[in-house]
């Protein structure tokens, strides 16, 4: 069952909790830059190239980001779910279109805020900023960790951090997304997967 717009905006404010405990006041101003949108499997929010302005929270559903290689080829990059964040807050602070897409893996239920809204209410306040900075962090903080992960991983480390990091999501995903997220082939994961069953995973 989809959640009704009072769920959605709780769920945001739980979720922004971890980060800073907004009062009333400023929950209501952030609150009011948030608007509820519906988007069907398999729909594109944002193709590689595009113009940036919408930041996406995933109030439920499951969403992908992947980048295009220069022969077309897609790799993805995260699959945020009930919780997450989607937009490339980098390349929007620097207004250049984006290095990445995003596309919808359900059916989902999104807030999604203009960036130029976003950007204008963290000079409103200092717990605005405060949020912005911890948001930027945490979005850093996981992208090194992806980096080091195909740097320094071998594949079967990297599945085993997807099936830590994505447990909840495991049946969710296509196995060929989860194999452009690993960065091997469809075979490739098989094998992997194979392997690791004979192991007891």
């Amino acid at each position: 069952m989809m959640k009704n717009n009072k769920e959605l905006y709780d769920q945001l404010r739980t979720t922004l909790k971890q980060w800073v405990d907004l009062p009333d006041a400023q929950w209501n101003e952030l609150a009011a830059i948030f608007h509820p949108k519906t988007v069907a499997k398999d729909d594109y929010l944002l193709h590689t190239g595009d113009e940036v302005y919408e930041l996406y929270y995933v109030g439920e559903g499951l969403l992908r980001i992947y980048y295009l290689n220069e022969r077309g080829k897609e790799s993805n990059k995260a699959f945020p779910a009930q919780g997450g964040f989607a937009g490339p807050l980098a390349t929007a602070l620097l207004k250049m279109p984006s290095r990445y897409g995003i596309q919808a893996l359900e059916d989902s239920v999104l807030l999604t805020t203009q960036y130029d809204d976003y950007f204008n209410l963290l000079d409103q306040h200092p717990l605005f900023d405060r949020l912005g900075r911890k948001i930027l962090e945490w979005l850093l903080g996981r992208r090194e960790l992806r980096e080091q992960s195909l740097l320094q991983q071998s594949a079967k480390e990297r599945y085993l951090d997807f099936i830590e990091r994505y447990s909840s999501l495991l049946n969710r995903i296509p196995q060929y997304h989860i194999a452009s997220y690993l960065g091997i082939t469809d075979v490739s994961l098989s094998r992997l997967r194979s392997e690791l069953s004979s192991d007891g995973y």
